[in-house]
């Protein structure tokens, strides 16, 4: 572990804030701290895993997203799980994934991915476990079957798979190109996005989408998500968005060599139109410059072409300024093939 990890007293406003419905109308961006007590980053030959946890004592609810999500998926769950029964809840950022950072973010074959998993364990268990139940939906139960599977965690006492269905996974791939064509370019704010992910059934519950979300956007001229510059500062939670340096030419560089990995045809205007993110974006008094970069944003997700193959599929104006932009990731194996 790399530092020590950042602790949070409890101090009982997660239920409230789970339950509140003066949360329901707001959009805005929430800090993984309303929800987890503990952030830390597991330090492996490799790699730095992020991982969240809440609670001290019981069994261990080892939680693993699906693709294109992150760790704070179970934030909502693991406040209403602990609220009710003692035990721990743990999230991580899986490989490729939230602020997890690999040597090799690109190898995530089903093989690779269980062995991650394994190794958080065994580092941050060296001696003595507690039970450990293995929570994953889509990919991350894909993976938890096979780490159930390898046998080799000790005190393993459960697993939970959830929504992992080979048919309807392959069923699912013909409508996968037209699924993504219908999401939108790029957002002008963080609640912009939010508001998306919640309208557009992508998260159907508000409370969960504040606080996931941002850990799917990247900004362009970093590469931090937007749940680690909340965190820092530079993503603020008022209504005023931060300015930043201007993007160098490695800006162009970098557009050009993303525009050759594309072979799919691109994406048609946003389905949140232009009158919409006006409207958006004058309720929270965004000051937004069009000719800078100040909160350009990468949205990774994945696009499966064929069972075996998945390209990478980007997005129209993948730099445009001031935008919260859409870019589809490759995938490099299909965990349920494997």
């Amino acid at each position: 572990m790399s530092g020590g990890p950042t602790v949070l007293p409890s101090d009982g406003k997660c239920k409230e804030r789970c339950n509140s419905e003066r949360n329901g109308g707001s959009y805005d961006p929430v800090r993984w701290s309303e929800y987890f007590n503990i952030r830390d980053d597991i330090e492996l030959e490799g790699g730095t895993f992020r991982i969240y946890r809440r609670g001290v004592e019981g069994p261990l609810l080892f939680f693993l997203h699906g693709g294109g999500f992150s760790a704070l998926t179970w934030a909502v769950l693991s406040t209403l799980i602990t609220d009710q029964v003692k035990c721990q809840c743990l999230a991580v950022d899986m490989r490729g994934h939230g602020d997890t950072k690999c040597l090799n973010d690109d190898d995530l074959s089903i093989d690779t991915l269980s062995k991650d998993i394994i190794k958080i364990i065994f580092a941050m268990y060296p001696m003595e476990a507690p039970p450990i139940i293995l929570v994953g939906h889509s990919m991350g139960g894909a993976v938890a079957v096979h780490v159930a599977c390898k046998r080799t965690i000790p005190s393993l006492a459960g697993l939970v798979v959830i929504d992992v269905v080979e048919g309807s996974a392959l069923s699912s791939l013909r409508g996968m190109t037209a699924f993504l064509r219908g999401r939108p370019q790029s957002f002008l704010s963080l609640p912009q996005a939010i508001e998306w992910s919640v309208r557009s059934s992508q998260i159907r519950n508000v409370n969960s989408a504040r606080v996931s979300f941002p850990g799917q956007l990247k900004r362009i001229t970093s590469g931090q998500t937007a749940t680690s510059e909340l965190d820092s500062g530079i993503a603020v939670l008022s209504k005023t968005v931060p300015s930043v340096p201007s993007v160098t030419s490695t800006l162009d560089d970098r557009a050009s060599s993303v525009s050759r990995l594309s072979s799919q045809p691109l994406v048609e205007d946003s389905e949140i139109d232009n009158s919409r993110s006006s409207e958006i974006n004058s309720e929270n008094n965004l000051e937004v410059d069009q000719n800078s970069t100040s909160v350009s944003y990468i949205y990774f997700s994945f696009l499966c072409t064929s069972p075996f193959h998945l390209s990478s599929y980007i997005t129209r104006n993948v730099f445009v300024p001031n935008r919260y932009l859409l870019v589809k990731y490759t995938f490099n194996r299909l965990l349920y093939f494997q």
